[in-house]
């Protein structure tokens, strides 16, 4: 259960537990600060040494225990570390140790934040509602300083635990630190940095183990199931016990002994038009790169597509594709009627159908098609980035909510599986499937034209492999979507390799990123 994320109440439910253990005060608590103080010790040493004082920005509650026991621990160590209570009060134990230590408490706000090196968030933890007040609005703005690194604890106050969704007014952390197992916020808000999990316990009795006894017992009740990836792993090394966030270890592609270029999972794909060529070029390389089998596309590139891809069998018609085990249909396809009416066509294949860019604006502008849709009994896919997502969710009326909400929301009401593009990507299938997936690529460098057209590519050939491979139609959903969710995985990484350069990162063209697919996926595959 690497990936599975926990609600508040279950980390609530959990922690009770091991409070009941505790032999001496504020055991569990000095126990979550000590990882707080190393995560903070490691980010001190990858600043380039950078002189400053670490400032601990405390709430009253044990979040705020947390940061000023942590605050204790770094001054014993010689760190210069001060406070600013931002209720005036906090957790009176903590405060006493955190000024035994050699902390100092200040009466107000710093007004020269480049006074400090690091700044500890442990204002509200998961506790905190999405939004702080705009009281804290000038305490925000200090943690905004370029300079200053901020290392959140649990969640990075303003962000709520367990929807992810940032409000108005929130932290960002350059990195956040939690314990036992993650929350949901952690694959959802990019605002949380590079996730740290550290576990940590009362004795022999740790977290971790109290949290999975909850599942053992089935005590996680109707609570969806989300698991959360980072794609890339961080540059910098973490000290014990301290683990970063880890990318989805993706099944392999390598072909079966019996396997030929027809059975293991060939993909269709219509895309391009005659305003956008590239978009034909770009969603086949992004197929042909993820997996051995055949790729037949359909469309008006198709001699522009043979040029740049000889492996590629290609028509103009849809009637004339052959076989396939999975559609892909939208990138640059156009939304004229008979656009229109190629993606009904495809509607009725009785394959697994992925749909992205114009073909997404077609559903919106089709009723006919939004229908056809719904009543589908193999598994289709969207692609929607956050504008497209807009529509489709105001043209099968389902209410505005926070980004996971409404995500899971659209999937129920369309009967689909929806892949929400984004810095963190979500992925949500009908409500027969229990499980949504989260991914944090950890870069946006993916945020570049055609990008999209390479993901759609990718993942309908990704698509067409679980169709090849799944031998029980009642498990074929559930397939699609983990297809999914290996898809995006593969291409935040994919995007962060066509990027890296020796000096650093830089901007990778589209098909830049789809070069990198092949890197990729054999990485994640042994990750």
């Amino acid at each position: 259960m690497d990936d599975f994320t926990w609600t508040a109440a279950h980390i609530r439910q959990a922690e009770k537990e091991l409070l009941e253990r505790q032999t001496e005060p504020d055991q569990l608590m000095r126990a979550a600060a000590a990882a707080v103080a190393q995560a903070a010790r490691d980010m001190r040493e990858g600043s380039a040494n950078r002189p400053g004082k670490v400032l601990v920005v405390a709430g009253p509650g044990g979040n705020g225990g947390d940061g000023l026991y942590a605050g204790a621990e770094l001054a014993e160590l010689g760190e210069e570390v001060e406070a600013y209570l931002t209720a005036g009060t906090a957790h009176e134990p903590a405060l006493e140790a955190f000024r035994r230590a050699g902390g100092r408490a200040l009466d107000e706000l710093p007004d020269s934040p480049w006074e400090y090196a690091l700044a500890i968030d442990a204002i509200t933890g998961i506790g905190g509602t999405a939004g702080l007040r705009d009281e804290l609005a000038e305490v925000v703005e200090l943690l905004d300083y370029p300079l200053l690194k901020v290392l959140s604890v649990d969640v990075p106050s303003g962000v709520a635990a367990d929807s992810g969704d940032g409000g108005a007014l929130h932290v960002t952390a350059e990195a956040t630190v939690t314990f036992g197992g993650w929350r949901r916020a952690h694959g959802l808000h990019p605002a949380c940095g590079t996730q740290l999990l550290a576990d940590i316990g009362v004795g022999e009795r740790m977290l971790s183990q109290a949290l999975g006894q909850l599942a053992e017992e089935a005590q996680l009740g109707e609570t969806l199931l989300l698991n959360v990836t980072r794609a890339c792993p961080p540059g910098e090394e973490w000290s014990a016990p301290l683990e970063h966030m880890r990318p989805a270890h993706v099944s392999s592609v390598e072909p079966h002994p019996a396997d030929d270029k027809y059975s293991g999972g060939v993909v269709g794909i219509r895309a391009g038009s005659g305003q956008y060529p590239g978009a034909a070029l770009l969603s086949v390389s992004g197929a042909l790169y993820a997996t051995p089998s055949m790729v037949r596309y359909v469309g008006p590139q198709a001699a522009e597509v043979v040029r740049a891809h000889p492996e590629v069998v290609a028509t103009q018609e849809l009637d004339e594709a052959g076989r396939v085990q999975a559609w892909v249909f939208g990138p640059g396809a156009g939304t004229d009627e008979t656009a229109a009416r190629e993606l009904a066509w495809v509607l009725r294949q009785e394959v697994p159908v992925l749909i992205d860019a114009d073909g997404l604006t077609l559903l919106c502008d089709h009723p006919d098609l939004l229908g056809q849709l719904h009543d589908r009994e193999h598994p289709t896919v969207l692609t929607p980035h956050d504008g497209e997502f807009a529509r489709l969710r105001e043209a099968a009326q389902v209410p505005a909510s926070n980004r996971l909400e409404e995500t899971l929301q659209l999937a129920a009401a369309l009967g689909a599986t929806v892949l929400r593009k984004g810095r963190c990507t979500v992925i949500a299938s009908p409500p027969d499937a229990d499980t949504a997936y989260a991914v944090d690529a950890g870069h946006s460098w993916a945020a570049t034209p055609g990008s999209g057209d390479v993901l759609s590519g990718l993942a309908g050939a990704r698509i067409a492999l679980a169709a090849a491979r799944t031998e029980d139609p009642g498990f074929l959903a559930t397939e699609v979507a983990e297809a999914v969710n290996y898809a995006a995985n593969v291409h935040a990484l994919a995007a962060a390799l066509a990027a890296d350069t020796q000096f650093g990162p830089a901007p990778a063209p589209a098909s830049r990123i789809a070069d990198f697919i092949r890197e990729a996926t054999a990485a994640l595959t042994d990750a």
